[in-house]
C-alpha cells in the first residue's frame, strides 16, 4: 500500500517535467518542420508548423525561448516567400494579405531586412493592381489601389501617372492635369526620367489638341489659354510660342504678338520657321507704327517662304532704308 501511494507521489511530483520536456519536444518538432518546408519552398505549411511551435513554445517559459526566437525570426520570411507565390500565380489579392503579414511581423519582430523588402514590392504591388482595373475599365477601382501605392510610397512616380489616365477616361480632365504634373514632380525628384517624359508628353498633347480645335473655331482667347498652360508642362517648345503669338495677331494685340514671337526665337527648333516669326514680328510693330522696328525684322525675314513678302513691305509699303 505504502509501495502504491509512493508512485502517486513520484508521479504527481515528475508529471509537469515530464509534461514540459514533451511539450517543447513538440515545439522543436514543429520549428524544424517549418523550417525544413520554407527552405522546401512551401511557405504556407511552414506557417502552420511556425505558428504552433511558437503557440507551444509560449507556454514553457525559459524552456521555450530558442524554439520560439527561432520561429518568429522566421515567420516575416515565410510570409514573404508566400506572398511572392501567390503573386506569381496572379492572386493579387491574397499576395497582399501575405505582404501586410510579413510587414506586420516584421516589424514585431524587428527583422529589418525583410521589412525593407515587403516596403519595396507592396506599392509596386498595388501599382499592378491599379494596373489590373484600368485594363477593366474600372476606374474608381483603379484609382484606390494607385492610392494606397502611394500612401505606401509617397515618391513612386507610376501611380500617379495611372490616376491621370484613370481621370482621362472618366473625361475629369482637370484632374488627370493635376497629376500629371504630380508625376512629373515625383519622376524628377526619383530621377524616373521615363515617366517624367510620358507625363510631359500626355499633358502636352491634349492641350495642343484643345488649342487647336479652339483656334479652327476662331475662339483664339481660349485657344491661347490651353496653348499658354501647355507651357506649364514644357515651356522650351518655340513653336508653342509662335503659335501663341499668330493666335494674338488675330485679337490684334500687338505687344503680345512681339512677345511670344521673341520668346519662340529665344526657344526655336528646328520646327519654327525664323523667317515667319520675323515677318510676324515686322507685321506687329508696322500696326504699332514703328516703321525702324518694322522695316528690321522684315530685313530678317529674307529668306525662304517669306522673302517675296518682306521685300514687299520692305520696298513698297513701309519703304525702308
Amino acid at each position: 500500500m505504502k509501495t502504491n501511494k509512493l508512485l502517486v507521489v513520484l508521479a504527481i511530483f515528475f508529471s509537469p517535467f515530464l509534461t514540459t520536456a514533451q511539450t517543447l519536444k513538440e515545439a522543436t518538432e514543429a520549428y524544424n518542420a517549418g523550417a525544413t518546408m520554407f527552405q522546401d519552398k512551401m511557405p504556407e505549411k511552414a506557417l502552420e508548423q511556425l505558428y504552433l511551435a511558437i503557440e507551444l513554445s509560449e507556454g514553457l517559459d525559459v524552456d521555450g525561448e530558442e524554439t520560439k526566437r527561432l520561429a518568429e525570426d522566421l515567420l516575416p520570411k515565410a510570409h514573404l516567400q508566400y506572398a511572392m507565390n501567390l503573386y506569381r500565380e496572379k492572386d493579387m489579392v491574397k499576395a497582399l494579405e501575405q505582404l501586410e503579414k510579413a510587414k506586420e511581423t516584421a516589424i514585431k519582430y524587428y527583422d529589418k531586412n525583410t521589412q525593407g523588402r515587403v516596403d519595396r514590392i507592396i506599392p509596386q504591388l498595388y501599382n499592378q493592381m491599379g494596373n489590373n482595373e484600368y485594363r477593366e475599365e474600372n476606374y474608381e477601382k483603379a484609382i484606390n489601389y494607385y492610392n494606397k501605392a502611394i500612401e505606401v510610397k509617397a515618391n513612386y512616380p507610376d501611380p500617379y501617372l495611372g490616376i491621370a489616365l484613370a481621370h482621362e477616361k472618366q473625361e475629369s480632365y482637370e484632374d488627370m492635369l493635376s497629376y500629371l504634373k504630380k508625376t512629373i514632380e515625383v519622376s524628377n525628384a526619383a530621377n524616373d526620367r521615363e515617366k517624367e517624359e510620358s507625363a510631359v508628353k500626355k499633358a502636352k498633347g491634349y492641350l495642343l489638341r484643345k488649342g487647336d480645335e479652339a483656334q479652327k473655331a476662331k475662339n483664339f482667347n481660349e485657344s491661347i489659354g490651353f496653348f499658354e498652360k501647355s507651357l506649364e508642362f514644357d515651356n522650351t517648345d518655340g513653336a508653342v510660342y509662335y503659335v501663341i503669338s499668330a493666335n494674338f495677331a488675330e485679337l490684334k494685340n500687338w505687344d503680345k504678338v512681339i512677345e511670344y514671337a521673341n520668346l519662340a526665337l529665344e526657344n526655336r527648333t528646328d520646327a519654327v520657321d525664323e523667317a515667319g516669326v520675323y515677318y510676324q514680328i515686322g507685321t506687329a510693330y508696322q500696326n504699332q507704327g514703328d516703321t525702324v522696328q518694322a522695316c528690321a525684322a522684315f530685313n530678317n525675314a529674307l529668306s525662304g517662304t517669306y522673302r517675296a513678302a518682306a521685300e514687299y513691305q520692305i520696298k513698297e509699303v513701309l519703304k525702308c532704308n
